[in-house]
């Protein structure tokens, strides 16, 4: 047991809370995993399930760590992992990671740019590879979105979106990503 300003600090509240930080580090990681590699569905709603059972512990563990134990350092350890991890999610950082990771074996791929099934490149998943007006398209969700490659001097078309078409958006030299916009009259 340690001593905050006189009064004990029980053992199973110090490991319950250091369990609640590793289990809020685990929902982190697991969540960046997901989004650098968009693999599975299951990996966010896992990572999302360690969050939750993390902030339920925390709600629990903290007021009494605060209050009873005066352990303010040990409890602020899981929210700062927490907030850490959202502004790596909301910086972007995971998918330029995942580009930066995966860009050769893509471009590589797209030279050939043979029609195939799912597959890894980098650390990409992509459903499947297909050519598309003009160049190479890489699709990664289910809503027919994904990355596209137009060798140096050619461009996609463009213009004003059109029902089932795709629409490319730049985003690295001779790379756009694309969706298909479904529109109705």
């Amino acid at each position: 047991m340690t001593k905050a300003v006189g009064v004990e600090t029980p053992r199973v509240w110090q490991l319950a809370m250091r369990a609640t930080t590793v289990v809020a580090c685990l929902g982190i990681a697991v969540l960046l995993f997901e989004l650098v590699t968009d693999y599975d569905l299951l990996a966010l709603l896992v990572a999302g399930a360690l969050l939750f059972v993390a902030g339920v512990a925390w709600m629990v563990l903290a007021p009494i760590g605060c209050a009873k134990f005066r352990q303010y350092r040990a409890v602020a350890i899981a929210p700062i992992v927490v907030a850490v991890g959202a502004g790596l999610v909301f910086s972007g950082l995971p998918d330029r990671l995942a580009w930066w990771l995966s860009e050769g074996s893509l471009t590589q791929a797209a030279q050939d740019c043979s029609d195939s099934g799912g597959d890894w490149f980098g650390v990409m998943y992509v459903d499947y590879v297909h050519r598309s007006d003009g160049g190479c398209g890489f699709s990664r969700y289910a809503t027919n979105g994904g990355v596209a490659y137009f060798a140096p001097g050619t461009t996609p078309p463009d213009g004003p979106p059109q029902p089932y078409r795709y629409v490319y958006e730049p985003f690295a030299p001779n790379w756009y990503r694309y969706t298909m916009p479904i529109m109705h009259d």
